[in-house]
C-alpha cells in the first residue's frame, strides 16, 4: 500500500531515529551554524523556532519593528494555501491580500499566483507591502519576474521553504536564498519533518527582530510534551498504516486524539516564546544534510480530476491510500475556512483547483511501490481533467 500521510514519507531507519533520538546543545548550535551558511543570514538574524507559521509571524513582526511596512498594511499570499499562513500575518497586524492562481494559456492552472497578479494588486493597492512566495507542492516559480516587481515596486519578499526547502529555482538559485526573509516549517510532511517546529531568517541586513523578541529568552519544548506528541508520531503513523489493512486506523487515531498524544497539524499554535528541543534540531540537521544536492522531484505531485471522490475512492479499492491531499478548500483545512471570508469570487481559479486536485507521493522507490504508483498514475489519468475542461 502506498499513502500520502501517517508519517509515511519515514523509512523504517528515520522512524526509528526519530523516535528515539536523543540531541544536546550541540546539535542546536549546528544545526543554526547551518542555516546561516546556507541561507545568508549571521546568527543574531536567525531563531529556531516552535513552528512554521511561528516563523511566518516572526518575519513579518521584524519588516514592522524595522519600520519597512506598517500595523494595517497588505501581505500578498497564495489563495491555495494553509491557514497557517493567514494566521501568521493577521497574528503580525497585517492584512492577507488573496492572489488567484496562474491559468496558462492551454487552460492549465498553476498552484500558484502569477507576477502579473502580483503587479495588478500592487497597482491596485497601494498598501500592499509584502509578498510570500510558497513554491506549492515543490514546484519553484520562475523567480525573476517576482524579484523584478519586488524591486521596482519596492516590496518586501518572504520565502515559505515549508513545501520546497532544498529545491531550486529554474535559475540554479536555491529557493530561499533570493527573498528579504526565508522561513521553514519543520511539521508533519513537510520537506524536514520533525512533527513540529520551523526556522526564521532574516536575510535582508536592514531587518532585525522586533525589541521583545529574545533569542536568549526562548524556552525549549519540554521532551515530556514531546513524547509520545513529537517523538512517537512517525511510529504511531506505522501503526496506523498497519491498521488500515483491518479498517481500524481512525479509531487508533481518533484515541490518540482524544488523549491529545497527536494533534492535527493545522492546529499547532502560534508561539514566539519556545523554540524546538535539541533532538529536534538533530533531526532537523540530518534532514537538511541530505539536501546538500539540489532536489529536482517535487514533495509531492499534483493531478487535477473530473470526481475527486469517485477517483480517490477507486484508488482505495487498489490499496493506494491517497485521500490527504493539499488543499479540499482554497485555504486548508476545511474547519477553518469558513473563519477567514475568503474571496471565492476573486479566486475562482484557486476554487476550481482545490475542488479537483489529487496528490501523489514522491518519497517511494522501491520495485513494488513504484508499481503501485504506476497503477495510481493510470487509475489518475482515467479521471483526469483536460486542460480544456479546467
Amino acid at each position: 500500500m502506498i499513502f500520502l500521510g501517517l508519517a509515511s514519507n519515514f523509512s523504517a531507519k528515520d522512524l526509528i531515529f526519530h523516535s528515539f533520538c536523543l540531541g544536546t546543545k550541540k546539535d542546536y548550535r549546528a544545526l543554526e551554524l547551518e542555516l546561516s551558511r546556507r541561507y545568508s543570514a549571521p546568527l543574531d538574524r536567525l531563531s529556531l523556532i516552535y513552528s512554521g507559521r511561528s516563523a511566518l509571524s516572526l518575519a513579518l513582526k521584524s519588516l514592522i519593528s524595522s519600520k519597512k511596512v506598517h500595523k494595517g498594511d497588505h501581505v500578498a499570499i497564495n489563495s491555495f494555501s494553509c491557514f497557517a499562513v493567514v494566521q501568521a500575518v493577521k497574528s503580525a497586524g497585517l492584512i492577507p491580500i488573496f492572489l488567484d492562481l496562474e491559468k496558462l494559456p492551454s487552460g492549465e492552472i498553476r498552484p500558484d499566483y502569477s507576477p502579473d497578479a502580483l503587479k495588478r494588486a500592487r497597482e491596485s493597492d497601494s498598501k500592499l507591502k509584502v509578498f510570500i512566495i510558497q513554491n506549492s507542492f515543490g514546484f519553484p516559480v520562475d523567480i525573476r519576474p517576482f524579484e523584478k516587481l519586488k524591486q521596482s515596486e519596492n516590496l518586501y519578499l518572504i520565502e515559505d521553504l515549508a513545501h520546497c526547502a532544498g529545491r531550486v529555482y529554474p535559475d540554479g538559485r536555491e529557493i530561499g536564498t533570493v527573498g528579504d526573509a526565508a522561513c521553514l516549517s519543520f511539521g508533519k510532511g513537510k520537506a524536514i519533518d520533525t512533527t513540529t517546529g520551523g526556522a526564521v531568517i532574516l536575510r535582508n541586513p536592514d531587518l532585525t527582530f522586533p525589541s521583545s523578541f529574545k533569542k536568549s529568552a526562548l524556552v525549549r519544548r519540554r521532551k515530556t510534551g514531546d513524547v509520545p506528541r513529537a517523538s512517537w508520531y512517525p511510529l504511531f503513523g506505522a501503526t496506523a498504516r498497519g491498521l488500515s489493512h483491518l479498517r481500524l486506523e481512525k479509531i487508533f487515531l481518533g484515541l490518540l486524539l482524544k488523549l491529545k498524544w497527536i494533534e492535527r497539524s493545522a492546529d499547532t499554535k502560534l508561539d514566539e516564546s519556545t523554540t524546538i528541543t535539541y533532538w529536534q534540531a538533530k533531526s532537523a540537521l540530518r534532514q537538511l544534510s541530505r539536501l546538500k544536492k539540489p532536489i529536482k522531484s517535487p514533495l509531492r505531485e499534483y493531478f487535477l480530476v473530473d470526481d475527486r471522490e469517485a477517483c480517490l475512492a477507486e484508488l482505495k479499492t487498489h490499496g493506494l491510500r491517497l485521500e490527504e491531499v493539499w488543499y479540499d478548500v482554497p485555504i486548508a483545512p476545511a474547519r477553518y475556512f469558513n473563519q477567514i471570508n475568503f474571496p471565492k469570487d476573486a479566486c475562482p481559479n484557486a476554487v476550481f483547483f482545490a475542488d479537483h486536485v489529487v496528490n501523489l507521493p514522491t518519497w517511494y522507490h522501491d520495485k513494488h511501490h513504484l508499481a503501485e504508483l504506476k497503477l495510481a498514475k493510470k487509475i489518475i489519468k482515467h479521471h483526469a481533467l483536460t486542460p480544456e475542461k479546467q
